[in-house]
């Protein structure tokens, strides 16, 4: 930890003395919108299934399935948008904040044509997606009241592009911050009044929109400057654009393919889907709180290639890669061991078919966790051609491993899929940065890991039985974490004085 530690605490040359304060508090506030966006949306994963057996009679699980299959493609769309947009616009405006204004409407005049484009696909062709692709005829008109979502969602990632490269990150926070909340009370409080799945989206349609309109206003008038041309701002867009498109693909085409070609003898397919829908949003919580990680170790990165200083970049490299493996594979030993007791807590009965999928999943995120870590690495250092191209390969692997697993397995074969890919994945982000930089996680850090794992396992199998209820899944899962962290103590991987500077830095912050 200590090449991060020494990076964070140096001070940098700067334009002025409240600009270290500034872009200190900047990141403060956006990182606690990361972690209340994640919060919330656990709620709405944890409430909304028993909202739907509740309101919405002995179809709830079908009802749910159907909802995620159409929210998945939306938001895969969104996601595109959002990474790609909000990044250029950001760029563009921090380079040159005079030409703020002429940004903003130049980006929108492009997001009317690529948000507009994706959103009049979603709602002419709904008929085709669902009934050819989904063999679903029910889904058409769901995708319909869906499809303006992308068209809003692409104006709204241009004006918080401009709040971020306008360096206003308390607004973009609260913008982001309410939008989770609004979204939350729409999106449950329809379902509840019994609008089911017309409600759900209606929820996010209304939030989005609302959201918008506020955002704006929130940025408010910018003056006139300096223009920017449309092929300018394109030019850089496209290349972000792709790269969400891989990355995003890669989290959202096991359910899609799962909708499109589960296997009847296992269940009806939106029931299926339904149950792995459920276990995907548990999975991904790891991979979400990587992405805060990934956040801190863009700029040091970037800031150390740029000087080309080569020993503390590999120390970042390594140190990042190393904690991060540690920590995240003993939580998602206890999640994985604990997937049973899980679901049985949190979801209706109907869903503990399920409890092996989250056990697959919880492995398989751990992979994705470090490809986008690594990911972020090789585009700080100015190498986004490399991080495209594993996604790229990662999101065909999945279609191919997807496409053979899922008519044979159902739900299981969608699991075993995605875990087979971002596997592959992850091999192929750890070859490119042993490549790039010459290092990655020690070799024996990883015996020392799989050594932990392997004593944990069988501990959980052979000698501590599943626990029942919320008490028993807090204890089990807790003390099998706290095993983990021992044995990798015991092993030298985490001595005493490691932990007593991990104490001393999580006081300084």
């Amino acid at each position: 930890m200590r090449g991060i530690q020494e990076a964070m605490e140096k001070p940098e040359p700067t334009s002025g003395p409240s600009e270290p304060r500034s872009t200190s508090a900047g990141v403060a506030w956006l990182t606690l919108a990361k972690f209340y966006f994640m919060g919330t949306g656990l709620v709405l994963v944890l409430i909304l299934p028993t909202l739907f057996k509740k309101y919405g009679g002995d179809q709830h699980v079908e009802m749910y399935g159907d909802f995620r299959t159409v929210i998945s493609l939306v938001n895969w769309f969104n996601m595109v948008l959002i990474g790609g947009t909000l990044q250029a616009v950001s760029k563009f405006i921090s380079e040159d904040p005079t030409r703020a204004r002429a940004v903003k409407w130049t980006s929108l005049k492009l997001q009317t044509v690529i948000g507009g484009s994706l959103a009049l696909l979603l709602f002419v062709g709904a008929d085709t997606i669902a009934e050819t692709f989904y063999d679903a005829p029910n889904l058409a008109a769901y995708l319909r009241m869906a499809a303006p979502i992308v068209l809003v969602y692409a104006y709204y990632a241009v004006i918080i592009g401009a709040l971020n490269g306008l360096k206003r990150f308390r607004h973009q926070a609260l913008m982001d911050m309410s939008f989770a909340t609004l979204k939350v009370a729409l999106t449950l409080g329809l379902v509840a009044a019994g609008f089911a799945i017309y409600g759900a989206i209606a929820g996010f349609l209304l939030t989005s929109v609302v959201l918008l309109v506020v955002s704006t206003a929130v940025l408010g008038r910018l003056q006139k400057g300096p223009g920017v041309a449309l092929r300018t701002l394109f030019a850089f867009e496209w290349k972000t654009l792709v790269f969400a498109f891989f990355l995003n693909g890669v989290l959202q085409i096991d359910i899609q393919l799962l909708k499109a070609k589960a296997p009847l003898i296992m269940g009806d397919t939106s029931a299926q889907t339904g149950i792995y829908g459920a276990m995907q949003q548990i999975s991904q919580i790891p991979y979400v709180v990587t992405i805060a990680v990934a956040f801190v170790v863009f700029p040091l990165v970037s800031h150390s290639t740029f000087h080309k200083d080569t020993q503390r970049t590999r120390q970042y490299v390594k140190t990042t890669n190393r904690y991060v493996m540690l920590f995240l594979a003993g939580i998602v030993l206890a999640v994985a061991h604990e997937a049973t007791g899980i679901v049985d807590f949190v979801y209706p009965a109907e869903y503990l078919s399920g409890a092996p999928v989250l056990a697959m999943l919880s492995v398989a995120y751990l992979f994705l966790a470090g490809m986008v870590l690594n990911a972020n690495i090789l585009t700080s250092s100015g190498r986004p051609s490399a991080s495209m191209l594993l996604f790229g390969a990662t999101l065909l692997i999945a279609v191919g491993a997807g496409l053979f697993w899922i008519p044979r397995l159902g739900l299981y074969g969608a699991a075993l899929a995605t875990l087979t890919a971002l596997a592959i994945g992850f091999l192929g982000a750890a070859a490119m940065t042993k490549r790039f930089f010459g290092t990655f996680v020690p070799p024996l850090t990883l015996l020392r890991l799989l050594t932990a794992a392997a004593v944990v396992t069988s501990v959980a199998w052979f000698l501590w039985p599943p626990g029942t209820g919320l008490l028993g899944v807090i204890l089990r899962g807790g003390s099998l974490f706290m095993l983990y962290l021992a044995i990798l103590t015991v092993l030298g991987e985490l001595p005493l004085k490691e932990w007593k500077s991990l104490v001393l830095l999580g006081k300084r912050k």
